[in-house]
């Protein structure tokens, strides 16, 4: 594979040997150039601005993982239509966190048929290698994640395609049945 490609577009490595006892605030923000390369990389019109402040701070030891990320995310973005294909912008201002825990060698009693239990409300867990974290690539990864997987104009109709778009409501909306039979009472 070629080096090139494998490089991330919003690469901001952080070294965890340089987190605070308390906590360690990261401000990061992509460049014109990067705001290109990510917005390639979405397959959308432009990424209009990226910005995160992220809190780095270690973990008690009776606590899950090692070290505990949290990101607060303000971006603008610029989708296609789905329907007209015209520009979509939207403003994304999310939060999530990520812990980070150290790949601990195998022990001998490693039991690895042991259930685990996930809770949808727990964080994500990045089992790491090294001491160094590439927090742009979460942030560009969430990104795309809390990114409208099906932008559409608020005010499109339908009529401009020649479709009538029906309401949720519309379309669930059960039409009278027709019996069969009415026609034999006429007879």
């Amino acid at each position: 594979m070629n080096e090139e490609n494998t490089a991330n577009e919003f690469s901001r490595t952080f070294n965890l040997d340089l987190v605070e006892k308390k906590a360690t605030e990261i401000i990061i923000e992509a460049t014109s150039d990067e705001c290109l390369l990510l917005a390639e990389r979405f397959s959308i019109i432009e990424v209009v601005s990226l910005k995160a402040t992220c809190i780095l701070n270690r973990r008690k030891q009776k606590e899950l993982g090692d070290y505990l990320l949290r990101v607060k995310m303000d971006a603008e973005v610029i989708q296609s239509c789905v329907v007209t294909l015209n520009e979509v912008h939207e403003s994304i201002n999310e939060e999530f966190s990520i812990i980070f825990q150290k790949n601990a060698p195998p022990s001998k009693n490693n039991n690895d048929s042991q259930e685990v239990v996930f809770n949808i409300d727990d964080d994500d867990i990045e089992i790491i290698e090294d001491k160094e974290v590439d927090i742009g690539e979460y942030v560009a990864e969430y990104l795309a994640l809390f990114m409208n997987s099906y932008p559409r104009q608020n005010e499109i109709k339908g009529e401009e395609l020649g479709y009538k778009i029906l309401s949720e409501d519309e379309a669930t909306k059960k039409l009278e049945k027709k019996n069969p039979f009415a026609v034999l009472k006429e007879l």
